[in-house]
Formats: C-alpha cells, sequence, structure tokens
C-alpha cells in the first residue's frame, strides 16, 4: 500500500442498533450541528474506530415520493408501473445515514461531507408495496492525500432475502493536506448522445424526494456558509439523471450492477451533456460506459458503468 494511503483500523466486532423509527429531518440536522461543534476535521485519535450496524426493519416504499423522484430526475419517458427504480432505494437511506454520522460510532466532523462515489447492485425487482429491512454498516475508512474516504455498506432485505445493496463513498478533507493532491489530466469524453439542463433550485427539488438537504446543495448563501463558493446539485442526481438518458435507448433489467465516480462539482445552473459506450466483455456481460461533462468546457462531472449479466433491450 502506498505510503500516501492509511487505513484506518475499525473493530472486528460490529455494534448492532435496531431502530423503530427514524428521527424526522430537523431533528437529525439539529443532531448534526451538534456533533459538528464536538468533532473536528482532524484524524480520529489512537485505537479502532468502532464498527457499527444500524438496523430498520418494514419500510414500505411511497408511491407518491416515488412519483416525485421520477419527475425530478427525468424518468418521465420510463413505463409506469409497480417496480421501484432501483435508484430510488438510495434514498431509504439518507436518514439512516444522517444517523450514523451524527452519532457517537463517527469519529469525525459530518459537516462538508462530499460524496466522490457510488455502487449499487439491483439483485432483484422491489416492488412498491414491498416491505423492506434495511441495513447501515461502516465498510471502510481510508486516508489519502486528499483527505479521509469513508464508506457505508448499504443492504435491503426483503423476506431475508438481499435484493439491493449499495457502498457509497464519502470524503472528509483535512486542511493540513490539501495542498497534496495531485491534478488528474484530461481525458477523452465519450460519444454524446443528448444534452440535459440544470436549472438553479434543482439541489432544492432533489432534497425534497430524496431527504437529503445538505446546505450546499440548497442554495448559494447556505453553500457560502459551509465554505463552497456556489450551491452544487447532489452527486445521485446526476447519477439518477444519466440513468434516466440511458433508459431512453437501453431497458435495465435486474440484475444489474452500477458504479460512478463524482468527479468535479455540478454548480447551478448548468448545461450538460450525456455520453455513453456499449461494450460486450469477453464473458459475455454487456457494459454500458457513461460521463456527464460539461456542454462547453467538456470537463468530467461523471463518470461509470452499469455491467449486465445478459442481453440488453
Amino acid at each position: 500500500m502506498s505510503s500516501d494511503i492509511e487505513q484506518i483500523a475499525l473493530t472486528e466486532t460490529i455494534y448492532s442498533v435496531h431502530l423503530t423509527h427514524l428521527p424526522l429531518m430537523p431533528a437529525i440536522f439539529c443532531r448534526l450541528l451538534i456533533s459538528a461543534l464536538g468533532k473536528q476535521f482532524r484524524l480520529p485519535g489512537p485505537g479502532p474506530v468502532t464498527k457499527a450496524r444500524l438496523h430498520l426493519n418494514g419500510v414500505i416504499p411511497d408511491r407518491q415520493r416515488i412519483d416525485r423522484y421520477c419527475r425530478v430526475c427525468g424518468f418521465s419517458h420510463a413505463p409506469d408501473g409497480p417496480i421501484v427504480p432501483p435508484g430510488f432505494l438510495q434514498t431509504l437511506f439518507i436518514g439512516l445515514l444522517g444517523r450514523y454520522i451524527t452519532s457517537d460510532f463517527f469519529p469525525i466532523n459530518p459537516m462538508g461531507l462530499i460524496q466522490t462515489g457510488q455502487q449499487f447492485e439491483s439483485r432483484s425487482p422491489v416492488r412498491i408495496n414491498d416491505p423492506l429491512d434495511l441495513s447501515c454498516t461502516l465498510e471502510d475508512m481510508t486516508v489519502t492525500a486528499k483527505g479521509i474516504f469513508t464508506r457505508f455498506l448499504l443492504e435491503i432485505y426483503r423476506e431475508n432475502q438481499l435484493v439491493w445493496q449499495g457502498i457509497p463513498t464519502y470524503l472528509t478533507r483535512i486542511p493540513s493536506r490539501a495542498n497534496r493532491v495531485r491534478k488528474t489530466r484530461q481525458d477523452r469524453p465519450l460519444p454524446a448522445f443528448m444534452t440535459i439542463h440544470v436549472p438553479s433550485g434543482t439541489g432544492r427539488e432533489y432534497a425534497r424526494v430524496s431527504g437529503d438537504y445538505n446546505p450546499h446543495h440548497l442554495s448559494d448563501v447556505t453553500a457560502r456558509i459551509i465554505g463552497f463558493k456556489q450551491a452544487m446539485v447532489h452527486g445521485m442526481w446526476s447519477l439518477a439523471r444519466t440513468l434516466a438518458c440511458l433508459e431512453r435507448s437501453t431497458k435495465f433489467a435486474s440484475p444489474f450492477f452500477v458504479e460512478a465516480a463524482f468527479k468535479l462539482p455540478v454548480y447551478m445552473p448548468a448545461t450538460l451533456r450525456v455520453g455513453s459506450k456499449q461494450v460486450i466483455a469477453g464473458d459475455g456481460r454487456h457494459q454500458v460506459f457513461f460521463d456527464l461533462r460539461d456542454a462547453v468546457t467538456r470537463r468530467p462531472h461523471l463518470k461509470g458503468r452499469v455491467i449486465h449479466p445478459g442481453k440488453m433491450s
């Protein structure tokens, strides 16, 4: 392992917490502010970090919220039906993630967490009325030149069967390491097939359907309060919007796997171009590589791929 990368030790034993309900979002944000006052933007102290798992059972997706999610993310051309969009399932964990990062289990300041990546695997279709059991586990924490990367393992079970799992990655910047970041070279864009516009209020609209009300997504004023120059749209909106564009020509049926890296932030308003390229791997798997770039500069905001074990329509 490189000397610039250090794995933070976690306890081998997983401490489980079973929740009967989640607090309302205003309560979570009060906890967020209180937690931020008591934690610093620095490395955890000596000794392993407690690895915990939060459980919440009996969650039923709300049809009206799903409909709003589809409209905000551009799934208007997707057929209506009883199946929950796999990307929507990530939003069910906003409360659990908020509860985790404001708890004593999370050793660093939760303010200013930036999502830098997302993976999810849709193993089986989830229907709107399915009762779901959720769990959120601290996967790992890694120190790099950019700061501390934290990953969580998110799992959804239906009748004790794993139907969906995701791994979001978040970055906490450490001031002492800010000048050590290496710049990456510009790569070649994928063939663009669609242009999309991001109005100024997109962050607020996505916050209403996802529950993610982080201040840097809501307005320029709230973004500046926590150190950002301008409001930026959610990375998960960018991913969902890109997948909605891809689904106009390619239908993804479970099982399939998505992984994405969030690059430069999308400051609102913006005009973006979606690119894609389909590849058939040697083992027969179909892969769709995608990117989301500034329409003028071609600088990347999102890069990723969808992997499907069989033929995609």
